[in-house]
């Protein structure tokens, strides 16, 4: 019985390695979900950038054609000056011009302010490009990385299932069966124990189930969990 009851331990070990590699297979395309986001966030970052550069782009251009304008508007006008008649058309003329260079004045000063804009835009620019460069690579590591651990879960899992199996057949049917039981309702099905207390539901085991548990003559399970009770000791000894 002894030898029955450090099976039921070897097996409940494979089961606990195999239920660690389904669990982290099932967690694997969560990573990729999050890497591909990482990835997205990124890109939407730099496109983000392009755009308001491209937007302050087309301010500037929009300003310097207006400061066309108004140079052009100020040459007109400086050209009638001869051609006047009248001091008082004079005056207006004058007038006209100092308001269209007050206009260009105002236009080459936005223009600066913009260009300073464009120039921080083209670092934030810049800046999400290496950004957007760096997490590609990162994600494209890490998008390898789970790739190669799809590969070796696979292998484990195959591993795995062939030591449980060889585990369940060495057991006797009537130990495999209340192990069976008890897994297809919880985890672990082997509780291991070295004082009168149940590890599993941390429930105290009777003194009388405790005699028995020592001497290993049977199998016996925890009244309250319904686990199989391995003591301790039972581990290092033979039958």
């Amino acid at each position: 019985m002894r030898e029955t009851l450090r099976q039921l331990v070897v097996l409940q070990r494979v089961d606990d390695e195999l239920a660690g590699v389904k669990l982290e297979a099932e967690g694997l395309p969560a990573r990729c979900e999050a890497a591909e986001a990482e990835r997205s966030a990124s890109q939407a970052a730099l496109e983000e950038a392009g755009e308001a550069l491209k937007a302050r782009e087309l301010e500037q251009r929009g300003l310097e054609s207006e400061l066309a304008d108004a140079e052009e508007l100020i040459r007109h006008l400086e050209g009638q000056t001869s051609q006047v008649k009248t001091n008082a058309a004079y005056h207006v003329l004058l007038a006209e011009i100092e308001a269209a260079k007050q206009a260009k004045d105002g236009l080459e000063e936005r223009i600066l302010e913009t260009m300073e804009v464009v120039s921080e835009h083209r670092d934030a620019l810049t800046t999400a490009e290496e950004k957007a460069r760096a997490t590609g690579s990162r994600v494209d590591e890490e998008l390898a990385r789970i790739e190669s651990r799809v590969t070796e879960l696979a292998k484990d899992r195959d591993r795995l299932g062939a030591a449980r199996d060889q585990a369940a057949d060495l057991l006797d049917p009537d130990a495999r069966s209340r192990y069976e039981r008890v897994v297809e309702r919880r985890r672990p099905g082997v509780a291991i124990i070295s004082k009168e207390v149940c590890s599993g539901c941390r429930v105290g085991i009777p003194p009388q189930d405790f005699v028995e548990l020592l001497s290993a003559t049977s199998i016996l399970q925890c009244r309250t969990c319904k686990r199989v009770l391995v003591h301790r000791d039972m581990l290092g000894s033979g039958s």
